[in-house]
């Protein structure tokens, strides 16, 4: 151990660069920025940090201990501007070059001007480039490794303080701007259920294919490449840390994404929405995989969770539209006279209907697991036709629901 003289030099001499600095008492020191000149200063600036660190865990007298307190009080003042100036200053929209692809898309696939999107629309133009569980997440290095390691070193002398909260704040207020500003890119409003719900169809057909698009573009990359950035900035600083500074980032941006897919699942079903919630469907179910990825800690286990949540109600709508259409087409028996020869509008509506279906066929398999509740060879009612499913044993449910329509068409235009 030092001799106690060695001690009271070693701690002026770092008070002074730390008051030299208090950008409260200096109109020198709040024009500049320690980060922002040479190497020298700025390892000084934090050894003198270390030193006042240090002399608070030996200091006995109440005046020294007052006098380290307040030393280090306005260091992790200063500490805390030059994280924010550092983030700040580099801290930029993320641009089409970072986000380039070998695999290009024909132009007139583009239905959004966003960089982000394009490059998105890129990777899945065939299947040699479409994403795959074990490669679809891409993360961009956010920020260059000096300014990693300066924010770091800052971060670390913060949490030791004590300051963890502050570093914390900081860096997420910083942070969300710029994901933000990534989601203005991408055409992500800021909507709230209620808003999503009172849309008409024709402007929420528009939004989803957009909101399809652009939640691949974040969680595969923007929400991967900020975790990444947590993690090198804030990595064994702390248990959890990383994790903590991550979810003050993006959760709620996250929630802002996941809100739209959750309003289009609880919204009124009718039959024209089927296809576009099936696309929804099939979007989130190929996102789970890597939402699994991104948000694998338990302070995010919520964003988890609200994803499988609207995957699960986005399912059971399009079996409820299903079997509404069916209703539909049963109640729907057509007066309107046709020539000889010429295709009824209602069959030509519901084979359509059928054909769309047919489309979906892989996924509409997975989603109607049971036969239909209506028909029976022994039903009583005159106004629904009879059927026996015992006889299509070997039918999938989904092919029995399409017989089902198509026993209906006949009825009703039997019927008139």
């Amino acid at each position: 151990m030092e001799p106690p003289g060695n001690d009271v030099v070693a701690f002026e001499s770092a008070e002074k660069i730390i008051l030299r600095w208090d950008s409260t008492a200096s109109e020198d020191a709040r024009e500049k920025m320690i980060f922002a000149g040479d190497r020298y200063e700025i390892e000084r600036y934090l050894q003198a940090v270390d030193e006042i660190q240090r002399s608070m865990e030996f200091a006995t007298l109440s005046d020294d201990q007052n006098k380290a307190n307040s030393a280090i009080q306005i260091a992790m003042a200063r500490l805390e501007d030059e994280f924010r100036n550092i983030l700040i200053a580099h801290t930029t929209p993320m641009e089409a070059e970072s986000l380039t692809d070998s695999c290009p898309l024909p132009e007139e696939d583009y239905e959004d001007d966003s960089p982000l999107t394009k490059d998105l629309e890129h990777q899945e133009s065939n299947s040699s480039c479409s994403y795959r569980p074990t490669n679809s997440i891409r993360e961009i290095d956010l920020m260059p490794s000096d300014a990693i390691y300066d924010l770091r070193c800052i971060a670390e002398r913060m949490i030791l303080a004590g300051y963890l909260r502050e570093c914390i704040q900081v860096y997420g207020s910083v942070r969300k701007s710029a994901v933000d500003s990534s989601f203005r890119k991408l055409g992500i409003e800021k909507l709230s259920i209620g808003d999503i719900q009172r849309l008409e169809w024709e402007i929420l057909e528009t939004k989803i294919r957009r909101w399809i698009r652009a939640a691949k573009v974040c969680v595969r990359i923007l929400f991967a490449s900020e975790k990444k950035l947590c993690e090198q900035i804030f990595e064994g600083l702390g248990t959890g840390t990383d994790d903590a500074c991550f979810m003050e980032t993006i959760k709620g941006p996250a929630i802002q994404l996941f809100n739209f897919a959750e309003a289009i699942s609880i919204s009124r079903r009718s039959p024209e929405k089927l296809f576009k919630i099936l696309d929804l469907h099939d979007a989130l179910s190929d996102l789970l995989v890597d939402i699994e990825i991104v948000f694998d800690s338990k302070s995010s286990e919520s964003i988890r969770v609200q994803a499988v949540e609207i995957l699960s109600r986005l399912a059971e709508a399009a079996r409820g539209i299903l079997s509404e259409f069916e209703n539909a087409v049963l109640r729907e028996p057509s007066k309107v006279p046709v020539p000889g020869g010429t295709i009824h509008p209602l069959t030509r509506y519901v084979m359509n209907y059928i054909s769309l279906i047919s489309d979906y066929k892989q996924t509409m398999s997975e989603l109607i697991v049971s036969k239909p509740s209506t028909g029976s060879r022994y039903s009583s009612d005159p106004n629904t036709p009879d059927m026996d499913f015992a006889e299509l044993e070997s039918q999938t449910p989904l092919a029995l629901h399409l017989i089902w329509i198509a026993v209906i068409l006949q009825f009703n235009l039997e019927e008139d």
